[in-house]
């Protein structure tokens, strides 16, 4: 029984509830901010962790397909925003890490797509500057091909993105798994335990 005890304590402090968003080397993570086209600028890539664990009664729309309802999901943006003047041009390309699965990116060139999914991921009200939708056109990418220029990769739980802006920059939502609760993985793994435990009992007797 102790030593149940000792593994239920390990398996608790194995899990640990935190964003789904891990940066890669050169990528950088902040707090969430609004959408604006000049502020914040950057000159490399950087995200923030919107909604987490919203569950859509609905399915919402992504690149090339949908996401269907039902299911328990993580928003994240990423972008690079230019400055308004001089030479702006950037060309940046970057590896973001998530700890669950990505289900689906919003990048088209209008932002339709973030437009449409505000209600449900955005991180605050009055998030964007103009009403509900992105205060500038072009905002999303322009070709979606990361051989010739803005466009991303998914591998696994791996994104790899290139943007290649000038004025006004890029934005894109990307939309993740949530993962499992804390309790519902005790639900599924403690009994497994305990039947280990009683099986390592009886060979032992």
């Amino acid at each position: 029984m102790k030593r149940f005890v000792v593994l239920l304590t390990a398996l608790l402090l194995s899990f640990q509830t935190h964003a789904a968003l891990v940066s890669h080397a050169g990528a950088d993570i902040i707090a969430a901010v609004s959408v604006q086209e000049d502020s914040p600028i950057n000159t490399h890539q950087q995200g923030f962790n919107e909604k987490q664990s919203v569950y859509l009664t609905s399915a919402i729309n992504v690149d090339g397909g949908t996401i269907a309802a039902g299911q328990t999901v993580d928003s994240h943006l990423i972008f690079l925003n230019s400055k308004s003047s001089g030479n702006n041009y950037i060309d940046d390309s970057q590896q973001w890490k998530f700890d669950g699965a990505i289900l689906g990116v919003m990048s088209n060139k209008s932002g339709s797509l973030m437009n449409a999914t505000n209600g449900l991921f955005a991180a605050f009200n009055n998030y964007f500057t103009t009403g509900s939708s992105l205060p500038f056109n072009a905002a999303g990418l322009e070709q979606n091909n990361i051989l010739t220029g803005d466009g991303y990769f998914i591998n696994g739980l791996l994104l790899d993105v290139r943007m290649e802006v000038t004025e006004p920059g890029d934005w894109i939502r990307v939309i993740t798994a949530s993962a499992v609760p804390v309790p519902a993985a005790i639900l599924l793994f403690a009994p497994a335990l305990l039947g280990f435990l009683g099986l390592r009992r009886k060979a032992t007797v």
